[in-house]
């Protein structure tokens, strides 16, 4: 008889060649197939993340660009009245606030204003807006004929800063030439600051004598600094187009910020109003506008942003032709283009109408 040891290594074996072929080619298979789901899934990730950012980006930029805009022009509760500008240039458009909104075009972009030209995108539009700093202070008093202001609270004014002062009944706009945050004092005085102001009277008749002719605000009357900002395309820290913002008029130095990135193009249209009943019957261009001089006229303003995704997740280039505000933007064959890449895009539009 044979032994049972015996019999137990008789029935031991191993795989045959074939069978390990075929374990293997089964298991390629599978690999293969697993692989090609998480890429699946990484590149719908990818996808999914892009498409939530332009999205989010996109919803802040119209927010951001809607809120200030409702606000230019705003003068308190003298929104009615035209408030007096004394200072020696009222109409450069950095403090020119009479105008609450100037537009840019693309096609004029070589004699854009100086202050924002070099940091802004060719092929894009911009616009400034003017109007009052949502922090305003309140007067304790005004002696005209010194040409100073006492604040009831401390305030960060500072030299050189433009200033707007309201009593409801009417208002002013002057450079702030001296400040004392010590004692809350605030001086708008003749032949100093960079701006400089033409007059020390803010109001009443200015010809007469400043002790009984021009006009003192009273306790209670309303100041705020006030501001134009300059909206604009530039490019982010990241390398990528970017919204900016820059405020003109912060004394002698300007300040710019990058707002929103991802913003590819801004392309605007302003509604005039040719019948008085503040609803726009035609959209210009901001060129057209200029031309003919009627930025006192706009009742609304129409934005196009396009936005795209800061990686390349298309299947293919970008040959799509977008539509913004009436400029078509091609990735060739147009006056303003956009790259032929593989990145994604999205179109956001909205029509502001202007409050004040």
């Amino acid at each position: 008889m044979t032994p049972p040891e015996t019999r137990r290594q008789r029935h031991q074996g191993g795989f045959s060649l074939m069978e390990l072929l075929i374990a293997l080619g089964l298991g390629l298979v599978v690999i293969s197939g697993i692989l090609t789901i998480l890429s699946s899934t990484k590149q719908t990730y990818r996808l999914n993340d892009n498409l939530s950012r332009i999205q989010e980006n996109g919803r802040f930029a119209m927010e951001l660009l809607s809120r200030e805009l409702r606000m230019a022009g705003y003068w308190g509760c003298i929104s009615n009245v035209t408030p007096i500008n004394v200072l020696v240039t009222p109409n450069a458009f950095s403090w020119a606030f009479n105008t609450q909104v100037t537009g840019f075009d693309n096609s004029s972009y070589a004699s854009w204003p100086s202050a924002f030209r070099s940091a802004a995108l060719p092929g894009t539009d911009a616009i400034v807006v003017s109007g009052i700093d949502p922090t305003a202070y309140t007067v304790e008093s005004h002696n005209a004929c010194s040409a100073q202001f006492k604040i009831a609270q401390s305030h960060d004014l500072n030299p050189d800063e433009v200033a707007f002062v309201t009593d409801c009944v009417q208002g002013a706009i002057f450079q702030i030439t001296n400040a004392n945050q010590s004692n809350r004092t605030l001086v708008h005085n003749t032949g100093t600051g960079s701006i400089g102001n033409v007059t020390k009277c803010l109001g009443g008749d200015c010809g007469g004598a400043c002790a009984s002719a021009w006009h003192a605000y009273p306790p209670g009357s309303m100041l705020a600094r006030i501001r134009s900002m300059a909206f604009f395309i530039g490019t982010g820290r990241n390398g990528e187009p970017a919204l900016y913002w820059e405020v003109l008029n912060r004394g002698n130095a300007t300040a710019r910020a990058e707002l929103v990135n991802g913003v590819e193009n801004l392309q605007i249209l302003y509604g005039l109003d040719t019948d008085s009943d503040q609803v726009a019957n035609r959209y210009l261009t901001a060129d057209a506008v200029e031309s003919a001089g009627n930025w006192s006229q706009i009742v609304s303003v129409r934005i196009g942003l396009l936005l795209r995704s800061l990686d390349n997740v298309r299947s293919a280039p970008d040959t799509t032709p977008y539509t913004l505000a009436e400029t078509i933007i091609a990735s060739s064959g147009t006056t303003v283009t956009h790259p032929a890449d593989s990145r994604l895009r999205k179109v956001a539009t909205t029509t502001i109408q202007l409050r004040n």
